[in-house]
C-alpha cells in the first residue's frame, strides 16, 4: 500500500499568535530572538482582570482563507463550531502518517477548505498555521502557498512557510526581494544573509554575518555553511562539521551551494520537490517524483512525463518500475488489447511497490475505457476500479471470490456476507451497518465539536490495519454520522486492500 512520509510535527505550548506547533524542517526564518524586558513592579488588582483584547474592525482572520468552499468535501461550513483554534490545531497536527491514499488527500483538503473561522481565531491563528504545516508535510506546497495568499498580505509567520517553499521550488530570488522590500518580515540573520548574498550585496551579506557572530547567535552549522557560502575560496580545505540529522530548506540550499547537495531519501517528503528539477540526474529525478506522485504531491501526468524521459539502461528496481510503465504507456497509446492485457499487471505490480497506483489508477482507469482485457488482467483492472472508484468498472472486472465480492458490495453499499472473517472484517461490516458512533465521538458532536471528532477519528484512521479494529470501527461509524458515507466506504475498501498484501 501506499507509503507516505511521517508527519513531522510536534505539538508545543504557544500563545494566541504564536505556532502552536512547527515542522522540524521549517527554516525558523521569521522568529527573531526578543529581548527580555522586565515591568516594573505593580500593586496587585483589587479584584482578578479578565483580559481585553483590541482589533481593528474589519481586521482580517487568517482562518477565513480557503481554496474551496466546505460543501464540495461534504462537510458544512460551520464543521468548527464551538472548538477552539488551538483544540483544532492540536488536533490536525495529531494526525500520524496516513496509509490510505483516500483518507490522506480527504485529510489535505480539510485544511484547504473554507469553514467559518473557530470562535477565537482573530486573536489565535495557530488552526491556520497547523493547516499550513500539515500541507507542507504532504509536500502540498502549491496549495500552502495558495492558502497563504488567500489569507491576504504576509504576515511574519506566515511569510516564514513562504520562504520555505520558495527556497524547496527553487524560487527564492523572489522570496528575498520580498525580505529587501518589506521590513516588516524582519528574518533571522542566516535568512538575511543568505538573501543579501542572492541580491549580490556581498560586502554587506558579510558584515551582517559578522554582528551574528558576534551576539552568538548562530548555530555551528549556520556558521561555518554560511562562511563557506560567502567565500568558498577560503574555506574550501577545512573540513565541515558532520551533518545534522534535520535541516530546514535553507541549510539544505547553503549545503548545495557550496557543492555538498544532501540527497532527499531520508528528509520530509517536501524536500523531493527540489530533485524535480533538470539540474539533478534522471534517477534522482525519478524516485522524487515517484515518492511526490506516492503522497498525492504530483499529478501523474508529471511522473509519466519523467518517466517517458528516455529508456533505461540497467535492470531492477526503479528501472525495472520504468521499464513496466513504459511498456503500458506504449500499449494504452496503440490500444492492442491484447499487449495491453499482458502490459497492465506488471505495471500495477510496480506502481503498487513504489506507492503510487492509487494516483495512478484514474490516469488508467480512463484509458481502459472500450478495451476487451483477457482473462489474466481481470483482477489487476478490478484493483484499478476500486482505487479509481469506477462502480462500473469494478463490477465489469470482479471475480467470484469473496474478498471481490466483499469489497464490491463495501463501495457499493449492498449487503455482503464474510467467511472465515478477520477481526478487521467484522469491525469494518459493524462499522459500516450504520451503527452509531462510541459515546467519546457523541460527546463531541454534542458539544458543537464536530470538527475535532472528525479529526480524531482521522487520526485513528491513519493509522491503517495496525490500529484496534474496535477503534477503525468506531471512526468509521463517526465518518457516516457525519455523512461522509462515501469516504467511509472508499477508506474501508482500502484498508482491506492493504491487510490482504502484507
Amino acid at each position: 500500500m501506499l507509503a507516505t512520509e511521517p508527519l513531522v510535527a510536534q505539538a508545543a505550548q504557544g500563545g494566541a499568535g504564536e505556532p502552536l506547533s512547527a515542522i522540524d524542517w521549517l527554516s525558523d526564518s521569521v522568529s527573531l530572538p526578543s529581548p527580555v524586558i522586565t515591568p516594573p513592579p505593580v500593586a496587585p488588582p483589587a479584584a482578578p482582570v479578565p483580559p481585553v483584547t483590541v482589533l481593528p474592525l474589519g481586521a482580517p482572520v487568517a482562518d477565513d482563507a480557503g481554496l474551496f468552499l466546505a460543501r464540495e468535501i461534504d462537510l458544512p461550513a460551520d464543521l468548527w463550531g464551538g472548538s477552539s483554534a488551538n483544540d483544532l490545531a492540536r488536533a490536525f497536527l495529531a494526525v500520524p502518517e496516513i496509509s490510505t491514499p483516500t483518507l490522506r488527500d480527504f485529510y489535505a483538503s480539510l485544511a484547504q477548505a473554507k469553514f467559518e473561522p473557530p470562535v477565537d481565531a482573530a486573536v489565535d491563528n495557530s488552526l491556520f498555521l497547523a493547516r499550513l504545516d500539515t500541507l507542507l508535510s504532504l509536500a502540498r506546497l502549491t496549495e500552502a502557498e495558495a492558502l497563504i495568499q488567500a489569507a491576504g498580505p504576509p504576515q511574519p509567520q506566515s511569510f516564514r512557510r513562504t520562504f520555505d517553499i520558495a527556497l524547496l521550488n527553487g524560487t527564492e530570488n523572489a522570496a528575498c526581494e520580498i525580505i529587501s522590500t518589506n521590513p516588516d518580515i524582519s528574518p533571522t540573520f542566516p535568512a538575511r544573509i543568505f538573501c543579501l548574498a542572492r541580491n549580490g550585496e556581498w560586502d554587506v551579506a558579510a558584515l551582517t554575518l559578522g554582528t551574528a557572530e558576534a551576539l552568538g547567535i548562530l548555530s555551528d552549522t549556520e556558521d561555518q555553511l554560511l562562511l563557506h557560502f560567502l567565500d568558498p575560496e577560503l574555506f574550501e580545505d577545512e573540513e565541515l562539521l558532520p551533518r545534522p540529522s534535520s535541516l530546514s530548506p535553507l541549510l539544505f540550499r547553503l549545503y548545495e551551494a557550496i557543492g555538498e547537495r544532501p540527497a532527499t531519501d531520508s528528509l520530509p517528503i517536501a524536500f523531493a520537490v527540489a530533485d524535480l528539477s533538470e539540474t539533478v540526474g534522471w534517477r534522482v529525478r525519478l524516485r522524487a517524483a515517484e515518492r511526490l506522485t506516492a503522497a498525492g504531491a504530483l499529478p501523474p501526468e508529471e511522473l509519466l512525463a519523467v518517466i517517458s524521459t528516455r529508456r533505461p539502461s540497467a535492470s531492477g528496481g526503479i528501472w525495472s518500475r520504468v521499464s513496466a510503465i513504459q511498456s503500458l504507456r506504449a500499449a494504452l497509446s496503440g490500444k492492442n488489447a491484447v499487449q495491453i492485457s499482458r502490459s497492465l499487471p506488471p505495471a500495477w505490480d510496480a506502481a503498487v511497490s513504489a506507492g503510487y497506483h492509487a494516483a495512478l489508477a484514474p490516469w488508467i482507469a480512463s484509458r481502459l475505457q472500450g478495451v476487451k482485457l483477457e482473462r489474466q488482467a481481470h483482477h489487476t483492472a478490478f484493483e484499478i476500479a476500486l482505487f479509481s472508484n469506477d462502480i462500473d468498472m469494478a463490477r465489469k472486472y470482479a471475480g467470484s471470490s469473496q474478498d471481490d465480492q466483499s469489497l464490491l458490495a463495501i463501495l457499493t453499499g449492498a449487503p455482503f456476507e464474510m467467511r472465515n472473517a478477520t477481526p478487521l472484517d467484522i469491525a469494518i461490516r459493524r462499522s459500516l451497518s450504520g451503527l452509531p458512533p462510541p459515546e467519546s465521538y457523541r460527546m463531541l458532536l454534542r458539544d458543537n465539536r464536530s470538527g475535532e471528532a472528525l479529526l480524531k477519528a482521522i487520526a485513528v484512521l491513519a493509522e491503517g490495519v495496525e490500529a484496534d479494529p474496535t477503534a477503525l470501527a468506531n471512526a468509521l461509524s463517526l465518518l457516516k454520522a457525519l455523512e461522509l458515507d462515501g469516504l467511509a466506504r472508499r477508506v474501508a475498501a482500502e484498508l482491506l486492500l492493504e491487510n490482504s498484501q502484507i
